[in-house]
């Protein structure tokens, strides 16, 4: 064989690896075995965890507790923008609707809290859903929600779907209420930012604890890791919206703000993860769509949904995401991690003179 042909060969090399592992089906026992030893070691307790993995190409899954539920959080403004997007592409509403947002809309977190906290601001379609997936607003996802006809008609969409394991019940406001213990909240209409807040502040301590026990017990507004690992999968394939509104929240998954600890943490910076996360105090959750580099082992897409729970606190249950995560990007690219980007020191600020 001549230099030139074995130079050849070799570039090929990779392309010839994926090409028989697509063929075959990757053999996922021994990420299991990883994923399982992220979870059995460090320091207890870990919580709940879930996870749900699926390599888009080739249709290899495995999953751990990934029939179990878990409370969504803000992985739930997924569904609802499904919704809005299948509305959009059905011309049932048009993106340049405008849409008043009053005093009683506004719910703490994120931007529009900040910025009009007492409401009196016209959006548009196009805004909210941005608002909703880039900055995980949850004004903007009630917003939406209401827009597209409540809960009852997301929860069909996903039934129309196949996706039984994805439950989505109530706003955002009535979810904040019932997770922190509030057991009257106010009529809709006379709900404000402000008095959302003082009523939260004076739930005792006892009463918030059985409230979060409550919340994570319900079945309200839950999802299998197993499900919404398909429902991403077939989002990236192009099965759940026209291709052109697939893009537009595969775009707005890429740009998400929210949990830079967590899927991406450990990847390279440049890595593509279009994603979207859920927070609440006993709640961290991270779900979405590794694009693989184009040298990896097995090239592609690579979903995960990973959701957590009830953990000793909030640091420790994005690092087990972001091991979690680490595990499989190194198995399906067959090369270790790179070593964590060190943030560089902040300069220091110059004395000024004493005049």
């Amino acid at each position: 064989m001549r230099r030139t042909d074995k130079r050849h060969m070799l570039a090929l090399l990779p392309l010839l690896v994926s090409i028989r592992l697509l063929a075959s089906g990757p053999d996922l026992s021994s990420l299991q075995s990883n994923l399982e030893r992220v979870l059995s070691t460090g320091r207890a307790p870990r919580g709940e965890v879930g996870l749900a993995l699926i390599h888009v190409e080739s249709d290899a899954r495995l999953a751990i507790h990934g029939g179990q539920r878990f409370p969504m959080a803000s992985v739930y403004k997924l569904p609802i923008a499904i919704e809005l997007l299948t509305q959009l592409s059905q011309d049932t509403l048009v993106p340049d609707h405008q849409v008043f947002i009053g005093p009683s809309d506004i719910r703490a977190c994120c931007t529009l809290s900040r910025h009009h906290p007492n409401g009196g601001v016209m959006l548009s379609v196009g805004e909210l859903l941005e608002l909703m997936i880039v900055e995980s607003d949850n004004t903007a996802a009630d917003a939406v929600l209401k827009l597209v006809g409540g809960p009852a008609v997301v929860e069909r969409r996903m039934r129309a779907l196949g996706l039984d394991g994805i439950n989505v019940n109530r706003y955002e406001g009535d979810i904040a209420f019932e997770m922190d213990g509030v057991l009257n909240p106010p009529p809709q209409a006379q709900r404000t930012l402000e008095l959302e807040r003082r009523l939260i502040s004076e739930v005792p301590p006892a009463a918030l604890r059985a409230a979060r026990a409550r919340y994570t017990s319900d079945p309200r507004d839950t999802a299998t890791p197993a499900d919404m690992a398909l429902l991403l999968a077939r989002l990236q394939l192009g099965k759940l919206l026209p291709r052109a509104y697939t893009e537009v929240l595969l775009d707005l998954m890429a740009r998400a703000k929210t949990g830079p600890k967590r899927l991406k943490a450990l990847l390279p910076p440049d890595t593509i993860v279009a994603h979207k996360t859920g927070t609440t105090d006993v709640v961290i959750n991270d779900v979405g769509i590794i694009t693989l580099p184009d040298d990896s082992a097995l090239r592609g897409h690579l979903v995960l949904a990973v959701f957590t729970m009830n953990g000793r606190n909030v640091a420790e249950m994005q690092q087990t995401i972001a091991k979690l995560s680490g595990a499989a990007f190194e198995f399906f690219t067959g090369k270790p991690l790179p070593p964590p980007v060190k943030p560089k020191p902040a300069p220091k600020k110059k004395r000024r003179k004493e005049e």
